[in-house]
């Protein structure tokens, strides 16, 4: 049986989910706060199945312009999508937002399936993990900053 890595990291945001969830989904306005993820022909409306096309850098060889498939979009707590390489490697991208006594607990995660999941993401889990950490802290200093 093969396994399937999941990299997670968790931001606890001072703001109410739904102000969350209109940032995290507002996808032109990553520009201004995301580190490394920068939305390209942003879609009009987002729901299942919507194609999205962004430009990642990371300052790596694996930067580059990459599509994926929205797979859950469920307001304002679930935002899945979806890309890779079928069979090869594939990331489901997921970010839950619970509310937490008028804060918002941010939960950013990928599962990563395909047969190079395990020797790819595994070398990496620890950089990942704090990308994944740094992205909440974006999230967190856009939204807390704006009051």
């Amino acid at each position: 049986m093969q396994r399937s890595p999941i990299v997670t990291a968790v931001t606890e945001i001072d703001s109410s989910p739904e102000k969350v969830w209109r940032e995290l989904t507002d996808l032109a306005g990553y520009a201004q706060w995301h580190p490394s993820l920068r939305f390209v022909d942003v879609p009009a409306e987002i729901s299942a199945g919507t194609r999205l096309r962004a430009q990642v850098t990371l300052g790596t060889e694996n930067d580059g312009e990459y599509e994926f498939t929205v797979v859950q979009f469920e307001a304002p707590r679930q935002f899945a999508w979806e890309g890779g390489i079928p069979d090869v490697l594939m990331g489901r991208h997921s970010f839950v937002l619970e509310s937490r006594d008028g804060a918002t607990l941010f939960t950013e995660s990928e599962e990563f399936t395909g047969s190079a999941a395990v020797d790819t993401v595994e070398p990496a889990r620890a950089h990942m993990e704090e990308l994944f950490a740094s992205y909440g802290r974006a999230l967190r200093k856009r939204l807390e900053s704006d009051r």
